[in-house]
């Protein structure tokens, strides 16, 4: 198995590991990665970067792929929980998309790490991200449309069935168009541009399955229902 295979349903099924030492490990590793890539990645120079001995490493990652794996598994988990957070949060439909699809854009777009493989060293992850995505497209497919069933339970959308996924993957190979290819006539280099965007090219899709008047988004700036 590759380093990026079932990463997604693996990050969303596990628990990570409570351990102080292998957190301050984590931490080193994805600086030096994000500093040097990972063909150059060693653990000599983690050891050296957070002050422990290769035995100690070793330990808790036999090996520098399990690291690695560790790492990339722990960047994943922090973006699923911040952006199912940011979600959770939203009062209507169309604000979860909104600052969902604002979220995921804005994450993956700045993270270092990422940015700095497709850069260096796209071998390493662009196939899983294009000719090779059918898996991770269809696991992103999979949590965003449980979300949006959440939404459909809740009774704020009416979505037929045979369009969930439609409507998910529809989302997720937008935000990967927009992070893999981020040069774009789109007005997205800012926040308020972003959701500009949002609301005028995605919100009517939420408004076409809402059953209720109240989709608008409650961003700011941003009219609302109530609003002549």
């Amino acid at each position: 198995m590759g380093l990026f295979d079932g990463l997604l349903h693996r990050a969303r099924t596990s628990e990570p590991a409570d351990d102080h030492t292998a957190e301050r490990v984590l931490d080193a590793a994805l600086q030096q990665a994000e500093d040097f890539g990972l063909r150059r990645f060693t653990i000599d120079d983690v050891a050296r970067r957070v002050g422990l001995s290769r035995v100690t490493i070793y330990r808790h990652f036999p090996k520098k792929d399990s690291l690695l794996s560790a790492l990339v598994m722990r960047e994943l988990r922090r973006f699923l929980s911040k952006a199912e957070t940011v979600v959770d949060a939203q009062p209507t439909s169309a604000a979860k998309l909104t600052e969902g699809l604002h979220f995921c854009v804005t994450f993956l777009r700045e993270h270092r790490l990422l940015n700095r493989l497709l850069r260096t060293e796209p071998e390493l992850i662009l196939p899983y991200l294009t000719t090779r995505a059918a898996g991770p497209v269809a696991e992103a497919r999979e949590w965003i449309a449980g979300l949006v069933r959440a939404e459909i339970t809740a009774g704020r959308i009416e979505i037929p069935d045979p369009d969930i996924d439609s409507f998910a993957e529809l989302l997720v190979r937008i935000v990967l168009s927009l992070v893999l290819t981020p040069e774009t006539v789109l007005p997205i280099e800012d926040d308020a541009e972003r959701r500009r965007v949002i609301d005028l090219y995605f919100i009517p899709l939420t408004q076409r399955f809402t059953p209720t008047a109240d989709s608008r988004p409650a961003t700011a700036g941003a009219p609302t229902a109530d609003t002549p």
